[in-house]
């Protein structure tokens, strides 16, 4: 008899316990960065960040400051030499003017010169570029010895900031970008000035185009 009524107010209890409220599981909160960026999903690049709830539909300006290119570092058993410093301001300088040329056609946006309400700050960095002089030029003056190979492990990093505030409001990074621009047909490594001309061109259309998408809110 004493058995069937432990069974009984086990069953019993089994059954409140059924019945209660349960806890529920919480969903993971969205992770934010020391900037308080956040990760978004993203069509257009490799990786994204932004700030929660930015919006970009009150900004009618931009200020463009020059890019930032980082190099690889040259491998001299190979014989690799680094650009001269003069190589390297002339590619940054040309990569700047076809960004400005490019930023013309905006679609949301104008170029200005100067910070204020409603202008967004766009820093442009390209990071690990295999650019190296040919030992065959070592030494020669100028910009024409200048030899750009495959860059697959390129990488274009986008971000935007309030002009006024400095605050980040979305950093990106694409090296798909990069990888739609041929470098190099094979080995052969790309030394005409015309055709680092043609690659730049080619750059600032596609930032353009990325540009275009984060101010509308698609990443």
């Amino acid at each position: 008899m004493r058995a069937v009524s432990i069974i009984l107010a086990t069953a019993i209890v089994s059954l409140l316990t059924a019945c209660a409220p349960q806890p529920t599981e919480r969903a993971a909160a969205p992770t934010t960065n020391h900037e308080g960026l956040q990760e978004v999903p993203s069509r257009y690049f490799d990786v994204a960040f932004a700030r929660p709830g930015v919006d970009f539909g009150g900004y009618s300006e931009l200020l463009v400051h020059a890019p930032e290119l980082a190099f690889r570092t040259p491998d001299r058993s190979q014989q690799q030499f680094p650009l001269t410093e003069e190589q390297k301001a002339s590619f940054r300088d040309l990569l700047e003017s076809r960004f400005l040329a490019e930023f013309a056609n905006l679609k949301k946006l104008r170029v200005t010169d100067r910070p204020g309400p409603g202008v967004l700050d766009l820093h442009i960095g390209v990071q690990d570029i295999l650019a190296t002089v040919p030992p065959r030029t070592v030494g020669r003056a100028g910009r024409g010895g200048l030899a750009l190979q495959a860059v697959g492990e390129a990488t274009f990093i986008i971000e935007l900031r309030d002009a006024e505030s400095a605050e980040v409001l979305a950093r990106v990074f694409d090296n798909r970008a990069i990888e739609g621009v041929a470098m190099a047909q094979g080995d052969t490594p790309i030394t005409r000035w015309e055709d680092v001309e043609t690659i730049c061109k080619s750059w600032a259309a596609t930032v353009r185009a990325r540009l275009d998408a984060i101010v509308s809110g698609n990443y």
